[in-house]
């Protein structure tokens, strides 16, 4: 698996943009379920416009991102038939360890203003950029803001859930999850050694994400991670398992331990 560039910096930020979509006939709009993909274009076409040999090789190689995004539709979403109805507006979470990156971002959404994703079209409202706390201890509670997946080190296809209130667990995540671990700090942190970190479920709850096509099983809720205190926080910057540039894996502090 080819690396990112591991980040200069010496901490990273968070962006937080409000997005409205721009609907005339009703106050409700709708995406199919399956709506990564579209915001997931949002940041390819920031960074291929602001550093086309960045974008080579974070998107026409097999690359650890380092970065992930979530989507918040807020509280009064609900599902039909796989197509999610909401209301304006929306957050749009980026975050990343490489402050240049989620510049490029924030430029793009401050240039561009409305973004078509699917049938919906989004007007950017306002942005945020936000500097996380550092995290100074070496076990925090952790909530997820997208679920996290965990893909199987034995085989790509498969995804894996520790223990939730709806599910035992599969037997292999505490094996998968290190192997996890291992390729986000070998590949963020230059890490070469085997990185030792306990994950705890707390309250979790295993559900299955449309995606792409295809079905992925993951995990919500709160948890706990103890570690030293440098890859927590990449993970609180870059989030948690597989598919993290594809908005999966977002967290955020509930406390530190």
């Amino acid at each position: 698996m080819t690396t990112a560039m591991n980040s200069s910096n010496d901490f990273g930020l968070v962006l937080v943009s409000r997005l409205s979509a721009v609907n005339e006939h009703s106050e409700t709009a709708s995406l199919k379920v399956d709506f990564r993909e579209g915001f997931m274009s949002i940041i390819k076409g920031a960074i291929e416009s602001s550093a086309p040999e960045l974008y080579k090789t974070l998107f026409e190689k097999r690359t650890v991102k380092p970065y992930t995004f979530a989507v918040s539709f807020g509280n009064e979403v609900r599902v039909e038939n796989d197509e999610l109805f909401f209301k304006s507006p929306i957050e749009f979470k980026f975050s990343s360890n490489h402050p240049d990156i989620l510049i490029m971002v924030y430029n793009h959404l401050l240039k561009t203003k409305e973004f078509p994703i699917r049938n919906v079209t989004f007007r950017v409202e306002h942005n945020d950029i936000i500097k996380p706390k550092r995290l100074e201890k070496n076990e925090v509670i952790l909530r997820t803001i997208s679920p996290i997946l965990i893909r199987s080190h034995k085989n790509e296809r498969h995804y894996v859930c520790p223990k939730c209130f709806n599910f035992e667990g599969d037997n292999d995540f505490e094996e998968a999850f290190k192997f996890n671990m291992d390729e986000l700090c070998r590949n963020l942190l230059s890490l070469n050694d085997a990185t030792e970190v306990i994950f705890n479920p707390i309250k979790l709850r295993k559900l299955v994400i449309k995606h792409m096509g295809l079905k992925l099983p993951g995990f919500v809720g709160t948890f706990s991670l103890k570690s030293d205190p440098g890859i927590l926080n990449l993970i609180n910057l870059v989030g948690l398992g597989s598919r993290r540039g594809q908005g999966f894996g977002m967290v955020e502090v509930v406390r530190e331990i």
